[in-house]
């Protein structure tokens, strides 16, 4: 997290923030060092962080002035109010402590909703590459975003009943959504994709 919070999230790619990681933890403590180890789909070691955590938020003003600007996207309200509230608490003060952890809940969340969607994809579609086109998939101008609105309604609750609210931040998967339904994926194929997905996170 303290990586992901000083980094650029769109620049950064998994692989470099392993292997960081790895090292740090490796130089901090080598005879009660952890084995830091990688598992499952290695080909995502080329995806930014952005891509599983969302944007990061612009290191606004500079260091002194540690202020947000005029107006932020209304999915990372909640990311620019703590991070806000953090930067103006009183070094040591619960109050800071308080917005540490409630900034990370937000970005825990949002890593978790980004995470599951692209796993989602992955179990649907097949290959990364595959689900990413599909789900990225804008249509044409003048086209709906998607055909079935009912599908759409029912794949939000089925994400919402086995993976957690969309919340505000969420919502912008909701174009995912439409393109599986475009797509013709059923309900049950995307139950047991979340089920899969989302019990094992």
């Amino acid at each position: 997290m303290e990586d992901s919070d000083q980094k650029d999230l769109g620049s950064e790619t998994l692989h470099q923030q392993y292997e960081l990681v790895k090292n740090r933890t490796a130089n901090t403590a080598p005879n009660k060092a952890s084995n830091v180890m990688q598992f499952g789909e290695l080909s995502l070691n080329a995806d930014t962080l952005s891509t599983y955590m969302g944007a990061s938020l612009p290191r606004f003003g500079d260091a002194k002035k540690q202020s947000l600007p005029k107006a932020v996207k209304q999915r990372d309200a909640d990311l620019a109010y703590f991070w806000s509230k953090l930067h103006k608490a009183p070094e040591g003060s619960a109050e800071k402590v308080d917005a540490h952890k409630r900034l990370h809940e937000v970005l825990d969340h949002c890593a978790h909703v980004d995470s599951s969607i692209a796993e989602i994809g992955v179990v649907l579609l097949g290959t990364p590459e595959k689900s990413s086109q599909v789900l990225n998939n804008v249509r044409a101008s003048g086209q709906p975003l998607v055909d079935d609105w009912d599908c759409l309604k029912s794949k939000v609750r089925i994400f919402e009943s086995h993976c957690g609210k969309l919340l505000q931040y969420g919502m912008k998967h909701t174009r995912a959504m439409a393109n599986m339904c475009n797509s013709g994926v059923k309900d049950d194929q995307m139950t047991r994709a979340a089920t899969l997905v989302c019990s094992s996170n």
